[in-house]
Parts: structure tokens; sequence; C-alpha cells
């Protein structure tokens, strides 16, 4: 059994859609993990949601679904969005997706074929406080930051870029990346088995890159009254408005 695991999404069906039709095909993968942020920025934060809903993915909450849903300082400092944008989003969903949002855990912890393993979007404190905190992606600095998982992989999103630490021997870092946050025509997600041979175990996990609709997707940026989109497409999307 091996699991699909991605995260931030941002507002991408196009990207989202490649995702899980890629992954469904593919017999081996059983389960499916999102590591939070499926709304803002792009032009379909209502459409991700359902479609995450819809495939019975299991998700954990991001600090973008946590600003729309209850207030935190330390969540909205960190959510680079503005006041106006966020309003935006907030009205383009419905009640099924706020209750979407609130069924979403924090953290998912699962003992798969005998390694501990954690789903979440970032960092929390003993009391459940997010913690904008990653100055430096060092083993040593993450294993600090996340030694309340006590578990053997540790798979997070919210930092925009794709990093990862294998230690079999120790804990395992994964921060999967932006998936929806894509500058070209592919997206991706990362592939992840454990195998046990003579009674030990190793890791399989590797990133699958999937061709999605890019030119439906940068259309409806552009026919999308998303405020502020000039200032977020070219960062967060690689296009100019």
């Amino acid at each position: 059994m091996a699991f699909a695991i991605f995260g931030d999404i941002h507002g991408n069906l196009e990207a989202l859609e490649a995702i899980l039709n890629h992954a469904r095909k593919n017999r081996k993968i059983k389960e499916i993990y999102f590591l939070g942020d499926a709304i803002t920025f792009g032009p379909d934060s209502s459409a991700c949601l359902k479609l995450l809903a819809k495939h019975k993915v299991k998700c954990v909450v991001g600090n973008h679904e946590q600003r729309v849903t209850r207030y935190d300082k330390a969540v909205k400092t960190m959510t680079y969005a503005s006041n106006e944008h966020m309003q935006y989003i907030f009205g383009s969903l419905d009640r099924d997706d706020l209750r979407f949002i609130k069924t979403m855990p924090l953290q998912i912890k699962i003992n798969y074929r005998g390694a501990n393993v954690f789903f979440t979007h970032y960092v929390t404190d003993k009391d459940g406080v997010v913690k904008d905190d990653y100055e430096e992606f060092t083993e040593s600095r993450l294993n600090k930051m996340f030694e309340y998982a006590k578990s053997d992989v540790i798979f997070f999103g919210h930092i925009h870029k794709r990093k990862i630490i294998i230690d079999e021997n120790n804990k395992s870092y994964v921060c999967v990346g932006p998936s929806g946050c894509v500058k070209g025509d592919k997206t991706f997600y990362t592939y992840f088995e454990v195998n046990r041979e003579s009674g030990d175990s190793h890791f399989d996990i590797y990133r699958v890159n999937v061709p999605f609709n890019r030119k439906k997707f940068e259309d409806k940026i552009y026919n999308t009254p998303l405020p502020d989109k000039e200032n977020y497409a070219p960062h967060v999307f690689g296009m100019t408005l």
C-alpha cells in the first residue's frame, strides 16, 4: 500500500483534478493525503474543497482555511493575503465548504507498516497554536520544531519549496511543496511507501509530475475578479497580469 501526499493547491482546480485522477489510477495508492491550503490566490477555492470532500481525501487544515473559520493572530500574520482578498474568498464559500473545513484536524498520525507517520500543514506548539518559524531547514532544527510529533516520518506543507531529509535511523522530514503554485504546465504529488526486507524497513519516496490544463487555469485567473491578483499571480503562479 502506498500514499499520495500533496498540499497548497490554493484554488488551482485544474492541478487538483490532475493529481487526483493520476493518483487514483495507481493501484498501489490506497490513501491520498492533502496537507492544507486548498483556498485563496487561485479562482476555484470552493470547487477545490468540494472535490477534496467528494473524493474523501484525508485533509489537515492549513493557515488559509483557519483564517476563514476562526481568528488567530499568528495565522493572520502568516497568511500573506490582504483582508480584501480574504473577504472575497470567504464570500465565495458556502456552508458546506465551511463545515468541511471545520472537520479538518491540525494533524493526522498513523502507524503504517511499523512506521509512525505524521501529517500536518505546519508546526504548532504543545497547545496547538501555530508557529511560523522555518528559518533553516536542518535536521537538528526540525527535530526541535517537531519534537511533539513523536513520529518516524513527518510530512508537512506551508513552505512553498519542496525539501526532504531522509534518515531511516532517526526522524525523516518531507516538506511536500506547493502543488497548486506552479509556474509551468505540470503539477506534482509525493509518492510514499514503506518496504520491509529481512526485517528492515526503507522508504520509497519520490516526486510524481503530472500535466494539467494550464491554459484553462490561466484563463480563469484573467476572468475572475480576485482582489490583488496582480500582486499575487506573478509570485504564486508565475503569471504577469
